[in-house]
This record gives structure tokens, sequence and C-alpha cells, in this order.
């Protein structure tokens, strides 16, 4: 285990415990099998990592596998510390922007043998994802699903207001002129809302302004350029012009919560919220999503989860063919066909839109050839969790952009500068 993941784990809160996913869990099964276990951090999707794992144990006589849900706000210093002591589960959800540390430390198992006799087509899968989740040329996972990001608006407040719905046409001026236009401040209706957001938000506004958040080649930041700056301002503009609620207002209710609380006409964000939307009585019946609306350019940032197997595991054959398993072409339809996420592989994904047909849920496949992969480098942490930090002051208007995008450029190249060291 390299010396980085080492110290990286010291620091890390050493109370947390995978109490339900570790090495005395992936023992033989009472009934002489094999018993894995799997963490995941949405209850959202647990009913169909369910259905994925048993037709998995259909087809793999003799193991078990057991569905651990750990929250999200607990997951990740979980996963690190039962990783880095061995006593992790046997296989995991894992971020590509969170990768590195854990592949560099020795403590995820290569899958590409076991890709390659499970006859794995790579093509099948979105194709600027599949670099997330490699080291070194060593294939750590590949992902189970996707999301792209698109524009979800609220139709009663349209209709009332007496305005078309947004469409794939729109630009950053037609989201400008109705945000104003829907903004109603004594009903405490807002025409959209602009919270700190990066990958739902100004990511995507970024790199439609023709900037970008990291060079191509992960070594220097782009947050100082003029372009980059015009995407954050798209933001900020809308505070400053009583468009979206303030931050304090998004910290007290989240954006979610007052988009579906009708309080919001317009709302960017993910695919990954269409199965709850889907499954709430109000924004069932009352909202609708397209394409994000383009700026100089049109862009989209495109993400998704992988399944990694810990080297940690008592049957590290079969945790390796879970998580393959469960990025393959069979769990990928079975995730799409329940409406809960979009699946990976190709010729699944209709099945998700058609499981919410309500829904305009062909605008975030149709946006594909725009999708920008979400910005990583060696060590993604160490400059994205003082993005909030840096930005909010420009978002309370207590300093400009430009200064607020200077100061975490350069905070940005400064961990860029450790990484390569």
């Amino acid at each position: 285990m390299s010396t980085k993941w080492t110290a990286v784990s010291l620091l890390a809160a050493a109370a947390l415990t995978l109490s339900a996913c570790g090495g005395s869990d992936t023992e033989v099964a009472d009934a002489g099998g094999i018993r894995l276990t799997y963490a995941i951090f949405s209850t959202d999707q647990q009913p169909a990592m369910q259905k994925v794992v048993d037709a998995f144990e259909k087809d793999h006589p003799g193991i078990d596998v057991a569905v651990q849900v750990i929250p999200w706000t607990d997951y990740w210093t979980t996963l690190q510390n039962s990783a880095a002591g061995g006593t992790g589960p046997d296989v995991a959800w894992m971020l590509g922007s969170k990768i590195a540390p854990y592949a560099d430390g020795g403590v995820l198992q290569p899958l590409d043998e076991t890709i390659s006799a499970a006859g794995t087509n790579l093509s099948a899968y979105p194709q600027q994802l599949l670099p997330l989740f490699k080291r070194d040329g060593k294939t750590y996972a590949l992902p189970k699903d996707f999301d792209t990001i698109g524009l979800w608006y609220n139709k009663a407040i349209f209709d009332a207001a007496k305005l078309p719905h947004p469409n794939a046409d729109w630009t950053w001026d037609d989201v400008v002129k109705n945000a104003k236009a829907l903004t109603d401040k004594g009903k405490g209706v807002y025409g959209i809302a602009a919270p700190v957001e990066a990958q739902a938000g100004y990511y995507n506004t970024i790199y439609q302004a023709g900037g970008h958040v990291i060079s191509p080649d992960g070594k220097t930041s782009g947050y100082q350029e003029p372009a980059s700056v015009n995407g954050l301002r798209f933001w900020t503009d809308m505070i400053k012009n009583g468009y979206s609620p303030d931050l304090k207002s998004l910290s007290d209710t989240e954006a979610v919560a007052q988009f579906m609380g009708g309080k919001i006409a317009m709302y960017y964000s993910g695919s990954f919220y269409a199965y709850r939307f889907a499954h709430d009585d109000y924004t069932s019946k009352n909202v609708d999503v397209t394409e994000l609306p383009a700026g100089v350019k049109e862009a989209t940032v495109i993400n998704g989860l992988g399944n990694v197997a810990l080297a940690s595991s008592k049957h590290p054959r079969e945790a390796a063919e879970l998580a393959v398993f469960l990025s393959g072409e069979q769990a990928s339809r079975i995730q799409s066909e329940t409406g809960t996420v979009l699946g990976s592989h190709s010729g699944t994904q209709q099945a998700w839109v058609d499981a919410a047909p309500q829904f305009n849920l062909r605008a975030f496949l149709d946006q594909l050839p725009n999708a920008v992969v979400y910005p990583v480098s060696e060590n993604t942490d160490a400059w994205s969790s003082r993005e909030s930090e840096l930005l909010t002051p420009a978002w309370n208007g207590e300093t400009s952009v430009e200064e607020a995008a200077k100061s975490l450029a350069t905070a940005m190249n400064e961990a860029l500068a450790q990484e390569r060291q």
C-alpha cells in the first residue's frame, strides 16, 4: 500500500467502520457457499441493485450477495477506512473522481482479465467514461450507469405565465429572459435555482462558454480564463438580479426540494433525478425536461458510477466476477427497465426513457454528442473540495467573479503541482 494512501487514511475519521461490510461477512455462507458484500450509497437504487444481485446469484449458484447501503455523508470516509484496514466490502460503488488513491494504494483489483473472460464489449459503453476508471493501463471498473445534465422545468409555472415551454433550441438569453419573467417574489416563486453546484451547474456553463475546468493534460486550472469566468457569471448574475433564491435560502431548503415544492420554475440537474421526480405526485404531473440551453456552444457534463472489487476480499475471483457483472449488459438493462438510472450499456437505454413517459427523457441521450467528461486529476478531491468555499463569496456578492475564480485557480494549481511531485 502506497505511503500516500496510508497518510490519507490515517487522517480520516477512524471511528467509522463498515459494520455490515467486512472481512467477517465474506466468510462461507451458512449453506456452504460464498458470501459477498456489495456497498452502495443510494436507497433509491437499492431495489434495482437487489434485482441485479438476484440475477447474478441465479447465474452463480453458491454465491450469496448482501447489498449494504451506507449514506452518502458517511460513504467515502467509511470506504476509505475499511479499505485501508482490509475490512472493506468485496465490491463497492466508485466514482472516477475518487478512484486514483484507491487504485494507486493497491486496495483494488484490476479487472482486465475478468472483463476479457466475460467477453465484455467495451465499445458498448460511453467512451468518455472508460478512462475515468483506468490507472496505468489497468481497468479497475466499468461504468454501471451514466448521467448527463438537462434543464428541468415546471410546466404549471410556465403555463400560468402564458409562456412557451423550454425546448432544445434555447440559449442562455432565453433562460435569462424567462427567469426574469417567471420570478414572483410575492408568491415566493423564482425563475431558476442557482446553487453553488459543480456537476449540475457551473461545470456545464463553463464548457458552454468555451472555457474549461482543467487543462486537457490535467496540469493546470482553467478557472482563471475569461470564458470560464463567463460560465460562472451566468449563475452569480441570477442571484444578483433576484431571479434565484439567495444561498441562505438554498442552504435552508435545498434547490431540489424547492423545485419539487413548486417554488422554482427552472432547475439544471441530471438524469439521476428522473426516478425521484417520477415517483413524486407533484413533479410527476407538473415537470418536464429538455436539453441544456446553449452558450457559445452546446455542452453537458457526463459522469457515471463504476463497480470496483477490493483486493482484501477473501474471494477475489468471485468479487471480480460480481463487479464486472454489475456493470454488464444484463445489469444495465435491469437498471434501465426499473427507471432507476440510465444504464451504461448501449441498447438498454431506451427502456429507461420508456419507464417515465411523462418526461422527455430522450433529451439526456440526445446530448451525448456534446458531452464533456466530468473533470478529474490524480487527486481530484484536493482541489474540488475548495470549489464551493472559494466560489461562495462571488455567489453572495462579497467579491467579484474574477477574484473568486482567480483564488480558486491559484489553489487548484497548487494542488495540481503537488500531484506532480
